[in-house]
């Protein structure tokens, strides 16, 4: 039987778990050429989310384009990657398709080829090569999705997804939020998501009054999957397979894994793994204590990883981090902290948000409150195995 956790890579709508209304809010932005900020921690499921989103979409005959900003090192290449999916998203001989994106895409000239071994565009550019990094560049590549949306049929939409948005205005610099904004705000037949896992710099893009893109479109906001939901889940998928997982079982798998949907399915996995193995050798079965032993053994064989992490973090960010396990998370502010870490409140605080930048911790909003997390619930369990609390 084929595991059915699956944590390694994209997921698809069927084995999304309680991600419906965010998935039909992606596919109502993009159907109906509207706005969308998805914000969300790494490893919630925001990409299974955009990728579920398109694929139903584009089975529709809608045109989306979907890119992850990260995977550019520059403008131009996450341009070039835009036009030629449009091309490829276009019906038609090679000569005609060609002719359409010169003309939807005329101001950055593009120079299209067509690859018949691969099936695929590739696209240069006729304008100064200075020019290609200039914020309009990519703007004016948003203009000619809109001017090829314009001739499309009606009741076929076009979209845009942007996953780790942030990274485009890392490459636009400062002004191109304000051009972005200038420009799609016109934009009448293209819808657009613009998706991200830095949950304090996109927070602060969209709730900014500073900010252009302040109150511009709808804005959602990722969280933990209800624990009912995964319960279910859970249960219904061990069974699959002829386990039984019970409350306690099920309870166990999401504390360890701090209720993160990868962590979730990646102990669930590595269970179900142990549980075909040990069948032959007449195992125990499924219960709490095989849920322990089992991220034991996952968190051991990433031992060289999360000591590599360890010793790159400073002495105040390790016993920040030690003080976290300890307490839970809890009381990270409190005068109890700052006696055991041994440092001033001013000094945790830099420390802490130096570790929400490289993405070791993620802030979680509570009411007025911010609690600190784990970004990987694994690294706080490899903290706590390897007795790091105890020196």
């Amino acid at each position: 039987m084929k595991n059915p956790f699956n944590f390694a890579g994209e997921l698809d709508a069927n084995n999304l778990v309680d991600r419906k209304a965010e998935l039909a809010k992606v596919e109502r932005t993009i159907r109906d050429a509207n706005k969308l900020f998805l914000i969300g921690p790494r490893r919630f499921g925001k990409t299974s989310i955009l990728k579920a989103a398109q694929t139903r979409l584009n089975a529709k005959k809608a045109i989306v384009l979907r890119f992850d900003a990260t995977a550019f090192p520059t403008l131009e290449l996450l341009v070039s990657r835009i036009v030629s999916h449009a091309a490829g998203a276009l019906h038609g001989d090679v000569k005609w398709v060609g002719e359409q994106l010169a003309g939807f895409f005329s101001r950055i000239r593009p120079d299209m080829k067509f690859s018949p071994a691969d099936g695929e565009w590739s696209v240069g550019f006729g304008i100064a090569k200075e020019k290609r990094e200039d914020p309009m560049f990519f703007v004016d590549a948003l203009d000619g999705l809109e001017n090829l949306a314009a001739q499309q049929p009606q009741h076929r939409p076009v979209g845009l997804i942007l996953d780790e948005f942030q990274r485009v205005n890392e490459l636009g610099g400062v002004d191109i939020e304000a051009q972005i904004r200038a420009a799609i705000q016109q934009h009448s037949r293209v819808g657009y998501v613009f998706a991200g896992s830095k949950t304090r710099m996109l927070q602060d893009m969209v709730s900014n009054h500073s900010r252009p893109f302040y109150r511009f479109g709808d804005v959602t906001y990722l969280g933990p999957i209800p624990r009912g939901a995964f319960t279910i889940f859970l249960k219904e998928k061990f069974a699959e397979a002829g386990y039984e997982a019970g409350d306690a079982v099920v309870t166990r798998i999401l504390d360890l894994a701090q209720d993160v949907p990868y962590n979730v399915q990646a102990i669930a996995s590595h269970c179900w793994y142990r549980l075909m193995d040990e069948d032959e050798a007449g195992g125990s079965g499924l219960t709490p204590e095989f849920v322990d032993e089992t991220l034991n053994l996952v968190v051991r064989q990433q031992d060289p990883t999360y000591a590599g992490i360890w010793s790159q973090l400073t002495p105040i960010q390790q016993r920040t981090l030690m003080y976290m396990v300890a307490h839970d998370g809890e009381g990270i502010t409190s005068s109890v902290a700052l006696r055991e870490i041994g440092h001033g409140a001013s000094t945790i605080s830099k420390a802490r948000s130096s570790m929400v930048n490289s993405e070791i911790l993620r802030e979680d909003q509570v009411g007025r409150e911010t609690r600190y997390r784990f970004e990987d619930p694994f690294l706080c369990h490899w903290i706590r195995m390897t007795a790091i609390l105890q020196r």
